[in-house]
C-alpha cells in the first residue's frame, strides 16, 4: 500500500490513507493477532488530529471483521496506549491512531502485541500488510461514531466526546506514573510545550508533583497551529527556550504530538542533547540499579558509553529504531535505554517508551542534587557534535562504499549503515527507511577537529540537504 513503514503505518489523509483502506488495515491486525489467540482482545487510542475519529471507527469496524474483539480506550498518549495493553490480563494487542509527529495532513496507525511489544516491518507489520490486501469490501455507510466498551465496561457514544478521557486509564496510569518519582524539586518553575498535542494530559499530573508551570500551546489540537510537533527540530524549540527566559524557568520540556519523545531545556534556554539525558539518567537509574545493563543507540555520544561504565554500569550499544531498541531490552534486561531521537525507554515500564517517565526521572535528578539541570549536565558536555544531518544520494550504497575505502585504517562496522570509529573522533552514516536519504551523525573532541573531518566527509558526500 505504500503506506506501511518500518516501524507503523503512516501517510497523508485521505489520499493515502482514508477510512476504507483503515478498515483494511485493522482487518489484517486482527488476523495477525489471530493466528495465536482465537478472538483477540484489542485496546485502540488516538491523538488529536481531525481525521482521526473516522479512521477509528474503520479501524475498530476492521478488527471486529477479522473476528478481534476492539475496545476504545478514547484520546490518549502513545505511552498511555501501551501501559493500558500491558497492565491489564488478557489484552492481545494494541493501536494507536497517530502519526506522532507529522504535520496535520498525516495520520497512522502504531502497533503493539501483548506486553507493549512492539510490531515492525519484520515482527508483523508485513504481514498486517498481506492479510489487509484479503479483506473483503468494507461496509457501504462508515459508523463515525460506533458505541464502544470502555475498559471500565462503560459504554461511550462517539470517539472524541470531545477529547473526554477514559478517567480509568487516566487515573491507572497517573498511579503508575507515581510509581517513578523519589525527589521532586517543589515550586520549581517549569517551561512546557506540549505543541498542542496529547501531552497535555501530563499537566495537571506535572503539577500535583509542586511544579510552577508555564505553558504554551497546552490546548488540545491536531492541527498544530502555532508549529510542528517535532521537538527535534531547533526552530519548534525557539519559543520554549524563549519561554524558559523570559519567566526565568530552571527547566524546559518539549514534547511531540502523541506524547512518546521528549526534549529538555537548561535553565539558561539551551536544548540539551538527547544523548546527554540519556548519560544523566543512566547515571541516576545506575544509583539504584548497580552493575545493571543500560542500552544507547548507534548515534549517541561516547559520554553515554564513558558514563555508564564509569558508574559501574555496561553499556550497550544498538541499531536505531524502538522496536530494535525494545526486543534488546527484554533480551538483556536493560533497566534504562536512550534513543537520540528522544525516545526514553524503562524496564519498570514493560521495557516501553515514556517521555513523562523521563520527565521524571530528570526531576528525579534535580530534587535530590538540588542543582540545576545545566550544572547536571555540564560534565556530559564533553565533545563537539554535528547532530544529525541529512544528504539527499542517489546511490546510498556507493556512498557507503567510498566513505569505507577513505576510512579503511578506521575501526569500521555495519550495525546500522557504516560507523567509523578513530581514538579522536567517529561517525556513523545510515540509510533513510522512507527517503532517499543518509543521516550523518559525528563526534569530535573539539569543534575544530570536528569541522575538520567533516569537510572530509562532505567531499565524499556532498551538499547537505536542505
Amino acid at each position: 500500500m505504500g503506506l506501511f513503514k518500518a516501524y507503523d503505518v503512516r501517510g497523508v489523509v485521505p489520499d493515502q490513507l482514508n477510512p476504507p483502506i483503515a478498515f483494511r488495515i485493522g482487518y489484517g491486525f486482527a488476523k495477525l493477532l489471530s493466528e495465536d489467540n482465537t478472538a483477540p482482545r484489542v485496546l485502540i487510542g488516538l491523538d488529536a488530529r481531525p481525521s482521526g475519529p473516522a479512521l477509528a471507527a474503520a479501524f475498530m469496524d476492521g478488527l471486529a471483521t477479522g473476528g478481534a474483539e476492539a475496545r476504545f480506550i478514547g484520546p490518549c498518549s502513545t505511552p498511555m496506549l501501551y501501559w493500558a495493553v500491558a497492565g491489564e490480563p488478557g489484552n492481545h494487542g494494541g493501536a494507536m491512531i497517530t502519526a506522532s509527529h507529522n504535520p496535520a495532513r498525516y495520520n497512522g496507525i502504531k502497533f503493539c502485541r501483548e506486553e507493549a511489544i512492539p510490531i515492525a516491518g519484520d515482527t508483523g507489520l508485513a504481514d498486517i500488510e498481506a492479510y489487509a490486501a484479503t479483506a473483503h469490501e468494507p461496509p457501504p455507510v462508515w459508523q463515525h461514531k460506533p458505541v464502544v466498551e470502555l475498559l471500565d465496561g462503560d459504554a461511550s457514544e462517539g470517539l472524541f466526546a470531545p477529547l473526554g478521557f477514559n478517567p480509568r486509564v487516566f487515573a491507572g496510569y497517573v498511579a503508575h506514573l507515581r510509581r517513578f518519582v523519589k525527589r521532586t524539586p517543589e515550586k520549581l518553575k517549569v517551561a512546557v510545550d506540549t505543541a498542542n498535542g496529547m501531552g497535555g494530559v501530563y499537566l495537571g499530573f506535572l503539577r500535583s508533583l509542586g511544579l510552577d508551570l508555564h505553558v504554551i500551546n497546552g490546548e488540545f489540537d491536531g492541527t498544530f497551529p502555532n508549529h510542528e510537533a517535532n521537538p527535534s527540530r531547533l526552530e519548534n524549540l525557539k519559543p520554549l527556550c524563549e519561554l524558559v527566559r523570559q519567566h526565568q524557568c530552571m527547566l524546559g520540556i518539549a514534547l511531540d504530538g502523541d506524547a512518546d519523545r521528549a526534549v529538555f531545556i537548561d535553565e539558561t534556554g539551551t536544548p540539551v542533547g538527547q544523548d546527554i539525558v540519556t548519560a544523566l539518567i543512566a547515571a541516576e537509574m545506575l544509583k539504584r540499579h548497580k552493575g545493571a545493563p543500560i542500552l544507547y543507540d548507534l548515534r549517541s555520544s561516547r559520554i553515554v558509553a564513558e558514563t555508564v561504565a564509569a558508574a559501574g554500569g555496561r553499556a550497550v550499544r544498538e541499531r536505531v529504531g524502538h522496536s530494535y531498541m525494545k526486543a534488546t531490552m527484554r533480551k538483556i534486561g536493560c533497566v534504562f535505554g536512550g534513543e537520540l531521537a528522544g525516545h526514553y525507554y524503562f524496564k519498570d515500564n514493560w521495557y516501553a517508551d515514556s517521555a513523562i517517565i523521563a520527565v521524571i526521572e530528570v526531576l528525579n535528578a534535580m530534587g535530590i542534587t538540588g542543582a540545576k539541570l545545566g550544572e547536571l549536565v555540564r560534565p556530559y558536555r564533553k565533545y563537539a557534535q554535528t547532530g544529525e544531518i541529512n544528504f539527499r544520494v542517489k546511490d546510498k550504497e556507493g556512498v557507503f562504499q567510498k566513505v569505507q575505502e577513505a576510512f579503511a585504517d578506521a575501526k569500521i562496522d555495519h550495525l546500522d549503515g557504516v560507523t567509523v570509529e578513530y581514538p579522536e573522533w567517529w561517525m556513523n552514516l545510515r540509510a533513510s527507511n522512507t527517503e532517499p536519504l543518509i543521516r550523518l551523525n559525528m563526534e569530535a573532541q573539539t569543534p575544530a577537529q570536528l569541522q575538520e573531518k567533516f569537510a572530509l566527509v562532505q567531499a565524499l558526500v556532498g551538499e547537505p540537504d536542505a
